[in-house]
């Protein structure tokens, strides 16, 4: 199947669409991801604007990231797996670097959430603050370790083997510039630089940028009618390698979910992961066989 055009609010395909509806999970024709760096929950939410971002919506106050450091993360939100010691992954000689596994990029021999979204006729892009390629719809990937404030290790998709085999799909990971609220396609990541996403600044810099950028979003009536919003954090700033249920509150992370579909100053204390988030992404766009750890349970019990 071809790919759907870049940066299009085009309809989702019926079949999909008709699955999910028939299945109750269909919830909102649009997703919008936006991915922060390296906080602990309780820190976030004390910050006023945080705050009262997750009052305005449903705060999952039980949310966790899945390993540490930041990489594996990132993976895990768009092919279930963190891949850490797997034999789907070798050292990528393009960006990997003898040093820890946060920096040390992979080439992944599996499928993506990028494989599936083109199956199903699912339009996606995935947009990174100084991404090093500025054509609107790109004909190729940088595959760079990092160029200035940007990093490819806050980009997943750009570590399958896909990306190569088919650079088809570098259309849709764009350089930040291009994002337009108006034409959201039904799946979209935001990977801020690593200023703006805190991992090289403060928190306050990373709440700025994001009010600044969250506002034509979420004060457009209209668009949130049928988008959702996620917020969330890579990993809590806790260090070391903890089992994410393993120890009380070990790599609990700020998520906040922002939409007309789901339910308004509420908090659910459900256990969920971004296996969790992935699952939901499945679910709700029809996608499979589902990339997710078997028996993963998506994001419920938030929508009115």
């Amino acid at each position: 199947m071809g790919l759907p055009a870049c940066g299009q609010n085009t309809p989702l395909p019926k079949a999909g669409a008709v699955v999910a509806a028939l299945q109750g999970n269909h919830h909102f024709d649009r997703v919008l991801i936006v991915i922060l760096e390296n906080e602990d929950a309780k820190t976030v939410t004390d910050v006023p604007y945080m705050d009262s971002l997750a009052k305005s919506g449903v705060y999952l106050a039980s949310y966790y990231g899945v390993a540490h450091p930041s990489y594996p993360n990132y993976l895990a939100l768009v092919a279930g797996e963190t891949f850490i010691n797997s034999a789907k992954a070798v050292k990528d000689p393009v960006a990997h670097e003898a040093r820890e596994f946060g920096d040390a990029q992979l080439l992944i021999d599996a499928p993506s959430l990028a494989s599936r979204f083109d199956k199903g006729g699912v339009t996606w892009n995935a947009f990174a603050e100084d991404y090093p390629i500025v054509d609107s719809i790109p004909s190729r990937c940088d595959f760079r370790r990092k160029s200035g404030l940007y990093a490819r290790k806050h980009m997943p998709f750009l570590s399958f083997k896909e990306f190569h085999d088919n650079p088809a799909l570098c259309a849709h990971i764009r350089n930040l510039k291009w994002f337009r609220p108006d034409s959201l396609a039904a799946y979209t990541m935001i990977v801020p630089n690593m200023v703006h996403d805190g991992h090289d600044a403060p928190l306050t810099t990373a709440v700025a940028w994001l009010r600044g950028f969250l506002k034509p979003v979420v004060t457009n009536a209209e668009l949130m009618q049928k988008t959702l919003v996620v917020v969330t954090f890579d990993e809590s700033a806790t260090s070391g390698r903890e089992k994410v249920f393993g120890a009380k509150r070990a790599n609990l992370i700020y998520t906040a979910l922002l939409g007309g579909m789901v339910k308004s100053a509420t908090a659910s204390n459900e256990p969920f992961t971004h296996f969790s988030l992935l699952r939901l992404v499945e679910e709700n766009f029809g996608l499979s066989p589902s990339l997710a750890p078997a028996g993963m349970n998506a994001i419920d019990g938030v929508w009115k």
